[in-house]
């Protein structure tokens, strides 16, 4: 071999060992150096990195071959339980580098015991685009709700003070528990014991903001029904300034955060639907009836299995952003759309509802009768409707002739809460007409006193006296029958209508709502089916009027005059 060849076959064999080198490296407390075992290290902002998990020893291997200068990140996951914790962090590398070092701070184990959370817009100055979608939502709107503080004390709303009034109708001191969610970062250092009316602090008059979901923990699925982190349901952290202030040192999704202004915890928590049952599932803490049911529901749908079908409350909730870019508008790494999500955290709107509430209707002509059948099917990973126990919804059908309501002679009718307390019947009142409700309806004493009434809200509730939501991926299917008015040929025209309340219509109308807190209107019309059923033939056994005894007599003692004149 001539010394160019070997020359050639040396850079060749060099080039080769460089380009299928791996990196390795430890990764260590950040203050003593100790190894840190069972951390996750990967390339950052590469959602297709392998993840490396160094052993006891803090070492890891990274099975990559980048061709140019990298960033390294290294994260132990948040445990509740843990005697340590530590921040995020990374570190810089090249291709078959093996003394990468990646050191993460620890998280401090005490709390900051004179901690104010500050508002949102210290999050805005980094986090616009998350802080404007947030600002939509009605989560920014959670901590000056007026129809909450309508039936909470009754003065969110011009009408707020008519009909129930909760500190009205309870004993002093009692709160009925609606700022624990409503205002968390108030109610959080007080728990339980905050009047929703009387809560100063701006933070938490914004509501659910920034802070109040990234100084989160844990929530404790021993104590999902629990109420928040009243009862010791879900775990806040407030670090101490060791390093950091306090709003800076927070939890997250991400596992490849650098150390920089913001200290981030890597919480799998944050891609968990159980994060969201902190505020949606809960129970009267004294009956145990139900308050909301949202995060059991989805836990008995099939999105929560394990497979391609898989929807966590955050996959349809918060979804992945169709394209790469920063986190922050400064100096901050692109990442790909799939760590990128929404905070706007649209829930039930006319759009939402209307994509994921399928209607199906069937009329036709059975002898003397209209026959409809209604199949409303249910796509979301909860029950239909969801939430708290105000919404519901319900199926109108609607079937005429000549434009006169034909006579229902079977099928189910619309429960009492279609219909408001007004007396007579006003326009959007269905009580009592062809249909079907959908709801979860509360009974209890109020105040724990009197006879039992429904509906009630969950902190009255004593038991629940209807359920007939839809569950999730479920379809509810009801039969009607109407008779065909005898004679009649022509067109049968059938009206089906599936709408949907933000609350009682009672309530409502008691209270004055005509549009939501969100300015949304207070009834959605989900789907809707109109058809005609051309009838063949009109006759109908069941319009013959009933003969009495002495008519029927009379009629007989004619016919056998006439039949004896015949004859005679």
């Amino acid at each position: 071999m001539d010394s160019r060849t070997f020359g050639l076959f040396s850079t060749l064999l060099l080039t080769s060992s460089v380009a299928w080198a791996d990196i390795s490296g430890t990764v260590v407390n950040g203050q003593d150096n100790m190894p840190i075992a069972g951390a996750e290290v990967r390339l950052q902002a590469d959602e297709s990195s392998p993840v490396a998990i160094t052993n006891a020893a803090g070492e890891f291997t990274l099975p990559v071959n980048p061709g140019e200068p990298v960033t390294i990140a290294g994260a132990l996951p948040y445990d509740p339980d843990a005697t340590e914790n530590y921040f995020s962090n990374t570190a810089f590398a090249i291709n078959g580098q093996t003394d990468v070092v990646i050191g993460l701070r620890p998280f401090p184990i005490t709390d900051n015991p004179s901690y104010e959370p500050p508002t949102s817009f210290l999050c805005n100055a980094c986090h616009g685009e998350q802080h404007e979608q947030w600002s939509a939502s009605r989560h920014a709107g959670a901590g000056v709700n007026p129809w909450v503080l309508d039936l909470h004390s009754g003065g969110g709303t011009p009408g707020g003070s008519a009909g129930y009034v909760f500190r009205d109708t309870h004993d002093p001191g009692e709160t009925g528990f609606c700022a624990v969610c409503h205002n968390a970062l108030e109610d959080v250092f007080d728990p339980g014991n905050v009047q929703m009316n009387e809560v100063t602090s701006a933070s938490a008059l914004e509501g659910v903001n920034c802070l109040t979901c990234h100084h989160i923990g844990e929530v404790d699925e021993d104590n999902i029904n629990g109420l928040h982190h009243f009862g010791g349901k879900t775990q806040y952290r407030f670090p101490a300034e060791i390093e950091q202030t306090t709003a800076f040192q927070v939890f997250g999704p991400l596992p490849d955060m650098e150390s920089a202004i913001m200290y981030g915890v890597y919480n799998p928590l944050f891609e968990s639907s159980r994060m969201c049952a902190s505020c949606h599932q809960y129970n009267n803490p004294d009956t145990g009836a139900p308050g909301q049911n949202t995060y059991a529901e989805w836990l008995a749908s099939p999105f929560a299995q394990p497979g391609p079908g898989f929807r966590s409350c955050q996959d349809c909730h918060m979804p992945a952003a169709e394209e790469p870019g920063p986190l922050t508008q400064i100096g901050s790494v692109v990442r790909p759309g799939s760590q990128r999500h929404a905070h706007d955290v649209v829930g039930a709107t006319p759009e939402t509802l209307s994509a994921a509430i399928t209607l199906t209707v069937n009329a036709e002509q059975q002898g003397d009768e209209i026959v409809v059948t209604a199949a409303v099917f249910n796509s979301t990973g909860h029950a239909f409707p969801t939430g708290v126990s105000i919404r519901n919804a319900m199926l109108a059908v609607d079937v005429r002739a000549d434009g006169l309501l034909l006579t229902q002679t079977d099928g189910p009718q619309i429960p009492f809460y279609g219909s408001d307390e007004v007396p007579g019947v006003q326009p959007g009142d269905l009580a009592g007409t062809p249909g079907k409700g959908f709801a979860k309806v509360l009974q209890g004493r109020i105040n724990g006193q009197g006879a039992p009434v429904e509906p009630v809200l969950f902190i009255d509730a004593e038991t629940t006296s209807a359920d007939t939501l839809i569950p999730a991926a479920s379809t509810d299917t009801s039969i009607y029958r109407f008779a065909v008015p005898a004679g009649f040929s022509g067109d049968v025209s059938i009206d089906t209508r599936l709408l949907y309340r933000r609350a009682w219509r009672a309530l409502a109308v008691t209270k004055g709502w005509t549009v939501t807190p969100g300015g949304m209107p207070v009834e959605i019309e989900v789907a809707s089916d109109q058809r005609t059923v051309a009838v063949e033939s009109g006759f109908n056994l069941r319009s013959i009027p009933t003969l009495g005894l002495p008519a029927l007599a009379l009629l007989m003692l004619t016919l056998g005059l006439l039949t004896w004149r015949r004859w005679r």
